[in-house]
Order: C-alpha cells, then sequence, then structure tokens
C-alpha cells in the first residue's frame, strides 16, 4: 500500500472526488433543472452538466433508519454506479445524477436493490440520451 493522502493506492477503484456531487447548490440545481425518476428503492434526479464526465450525489434521510443503515445504503449505491460507470458509459455523458433513497431500502438484501438501481441507471442513460 502506497503512503498517499487517505491511504489509497495509486490503482484504487474508488468513485473520484471530482465524480461526485458534494454542495447543496449542486443538488438544488439538478433537482430544479433536471427530470425525476422513479424506482422501487430510489428516486433518480438528473440533468446535464457541462462537464466531460458524470457525478452522482447521494441522500438517505432518518426515515431510512440508523447512521449506519443509512451508510451501508449510500456505500451500496456509490457501489453500484461505480460497477456501472463504464458498461452504461456513464463517464462520457455530461449528466449529474442524484440518487434519493427511500426509507423501504432499509429493508432490502443486495441483489434486489443492486438490480433495482441497475436498472434505474439505464433508464436515466437512455433518457438522458433522447433529450439531447
Amino acid at each position: 500500500m502506497s503512503a498517499d493522502a487517505g491511504g489509497l493506492s495509486a490503482s484504487s477503484e474508488a468513485l473520484p472526488k471530482e465524480k461526485r456531487l458534494a454542495k447543496r447548490r449542486e443538488f438544488l440545481r439538478v433537482y430544479e433543472a433536471g427530470r425525476k425518476l422513479f424506482s422501487r428503492y430510489s428516486v433518480l434526479f438528473f440533468a446535464a452538466n457541462g462537464l466531460p464526465y458524470s457525478r452522482v450525489g447521494i441522500t438517505a434521510t432518518k426515515k431510512s433508519g440508523k447512521a449506519n443503515v443509512r451508510n451501508r445504503l449510500k456505500r451500496w449505491t456509490r457501489e453500484i454506479y461505480r460497477r456501472q460507470r463504464e458498461p452504461l458509459g456513464l463517464d462520457s455523458r455530461a449528466i449529474d445524477v442524484v440518487v434519493n433513497i427511500k426509507p423501504n431500502a432499509a429493508q432490502a438484501e443486495w441483489p434486489d436493490y443492486s438490480l433495482d438501481l441497475q436498472r434505474a441507471l439505464k433508464r436515466v442513460v437512455s433518457e438522458s440520451a433522447g433529450s439531447r
């Protein structure tokens, strides 16, 4: 393991910081300017971002459960998004995606949650391609 910042090695598979939404105003812009898509365990908002790549933001309210439950759901969401970036061509699209995790996701198992979010991301890609 290299001694770079955060203890991550150079070949880290983590989602890079610039590919994440972090500021409140970035989330609000997607909510206001973007489109909304519903799935079983989440609501996805997406909007063009004017950048050469896509970014993702994730929210989970306290209705979803305690902090450990919310954090698990956010980790799962980041991992699914990270794994789908290449197959769906998300990195080549200029869109911001905000995933609002629904409270019922707390009872979901990994395979169900993963399949649901993958389907939703496919719909985001196909709908964002149609609105160009």
